[in-house]
């Protein structure tokens, strides 16, 4: 199944920004001797891609201008050649005139730039960054050819040298330009510094003082609030991602708390509010981590239902809203649904009835309406279950999984059954072929509660998001859903864990 926040990635990743109008437009002027390419692109990085902004035609020694009435969003942009699809160079805009000579020999070293000292001081930066990685990896080359035996140390400490020069330039330029746009590239690509923890009671190092402080100070010196900050090459979405899936802990709770920490530090910015909204919501989605839609259906109540999706039209906040209320039932710590369904004894009955392929919901009332008191002799209901944990799993006979799992989660139940543990099994066939399913009972010895929808009565994929076989949901005692969607192999070890955790 298709999720649905992935049906919409184009609107929140490639759909252009909204710039505010401006009385001027953009013109940026350039001169790249020894170009061969007849025509230009400037592109911008946004999120995780490059997207085209502008063209120019490139004129006899190289000479091109990028100009419109459209002031340019403020980020890193790229010229790209239009022909061979090189990139040329990298640069920050954030004022609309600018302009830049150089040549195709070195581009950064050659460089002459007219405009904001942005500009200039990233050209630096790049100089002096790529001056020592190449250093770096030459002598790292040259030394592992000498096959000497202290290999290893040498280069070592060589990486060590040039790391800490390139990590005092940065500091000195933080502590000159805390405000430039450079600074918010440096802080994006790089770590924060944790000082010393102090001790605890114990005497020992407070480490978890130390993973405070990190979570804290994350995102010092780096303004949520500014779109540019979002137009980075992949720094910003690298940063985000490491903070949500490997820094923070991934309690739903927890990520909760800082997902709308983070959304408010965006203030009134439209497009960083949406892209970290956006981010979250995907990324809760289709989270593999057995509890993380509670972070989605937060997000579609905090920001979709209450209509801050700006970016969102109608029909598409409807499927969210949709896919919310599936959901919002069957987190976590939430009583299941209570089910009706029929048995292999009531089967014949159904069958007698007609029910089983009937595909009027008109014809269908009005048959259970004239049966409904020898059809309410037939439910099994699901809260008629007596036992400490209640293994429910919906399944087909004529799916390949559930033909493999199905034999297992008996080779469980029977083990768990024996070992004195307090377990059912409600399983739940999906579709109507009764002799079919019989017969695969039968050949299973299946001595569990065998049920399916009969009558109709719940739509499965509605009440227990049911969109694809098998799905296993392990209930206590009360009908409190404690795990979803777990393999057949995890039953037995949740059950324990749990058990464990209740003692």
């Amino acid at each position: 199944m298709k999720k649905i926040v992935s049906a919409i990635i184009l609107i929140a990743t490639v759909a252009a920004a909204t710039a505010q109008t401006k009385p001027q437009g953009h013109e940026i002027k350039l001169t790249i001797k020894g170009i061969k390419d007849s025509a230009c692109y400037l592109t911008i990085y946004r999120w995780e891609g490059q997207y085209y902004v502008d063209t120019a035609v490139v004129k006899k020694g190289g000479v091109m201008t990028f100009k419109g009435n459209k002031p340019l969003e403020k980020g890193l942009y790229a010229i790209v050649g239009a022909k061979r699809n090189a990139l040329y160079f990298d640069l920050p805009i954030t004022e609309q005139k600018l302009t830049i000579t150089t040549d195709t020999a070195d581009i950064y070293k050659n460089m002459k730039i007219t405009g904001p000292t942005v500009n200039e001081d990233f050209r630096k930066f790049v100089i002096f960054m790529s001056t020592h990685y190449k250093e770096a990896y030459d002598f790292e080359q040259e030394t592992k050819k000498k096959k000497d035996p202290d290999s290893t140390k040498l280069i070592r400490e060589n990486k060590t040298k040039h790391f800490d020069e390139i990590k005092k330039y940065q500091k000195d330029y933080l502590a000159a330009n805390p405000n430039s746009y450079l600074s918010t590239i440096i802080h994006l690509q790089t770590d924060i510094e944790v000082p010393p923890a102090p001790k605890a009671s114990n005497g020992r190092k407070d480490s978890l003082w130390e993973y405070n402080y990190y979570v804290k100070h994350y995102w010092d010196g780096i303004p949520l609030n500014d779109e540019g900050t979002v137009h980075t090459n992949k720094l910003f979405s690298n940063k985000l991602k490491t903070y949500f899936e490997k820094t923070l802990v991934q309690a739903p709770d927890s990520l909760i708390k800082y997902a709308d920490w983070l959304v408010k530090q965006t203030g009134d910015n439209k497009e960083m509010f949406k892209f970290i909204v956006y981010y979250m919501t995907y990324t809760s989605e289709s989270s593999k981590i057995m509890g993380h839609d509670a972070v989605f259906v937060h997000m579609i109540n905090e920001y979709y239902r209450t209509g801050k999706a700006y970016w969102m039209d109608e029909k598409q906040t409807k499927k969210m809203l949709e896919r919310g209320d599936i959901l919002e039932p069957l987190l976590l710590g939430s009583k299941a649904p209570e089910m009706n369904m029929i048995d292999t004894t009531g089967a014949k009955t159904i069958k007698k009835l007609g029910m089983d392929t009937i595909t009027s919901s008109e014809r269908l009332t009005t048959v259970f309406t004239d049966n409904y008191t020898a059809l309410q002799k037939l439910f099994v209901p699901l809260y008629n279950i007596k036992a400490d944990y209640t293994v429910v799993i919906f399944w087909d006979v004529d799916c390949g999984h559930c033909q493999k799992d199905i034999p297992k989660l008996k080779e469980v139940y029977d083990k768990m059954k024996a070992d004195g543990k307090s377990v059912e099994v409600y399983s739940v066939y999906t579709h109507f072929e009764v002799d079919k399913w019989k017969k695969f009972i039968r050949d299973h010895k299946l001595n569990w509660v065998n049920v399916y929808n009969g009558v109709h009565l719940i739509d499965l994929k509605v009440k227990f998001d049911i969109y694809s076989t098998p799905v296993i949901y392990l209930l206590d005692k009360n009908k409190v859903i404690k795990a979803k969607r777990i393999g057949v192999e995890q039953v037995e070890d949740v059950i324990n864990n749990l058990s464990r955790i209740k003692s």
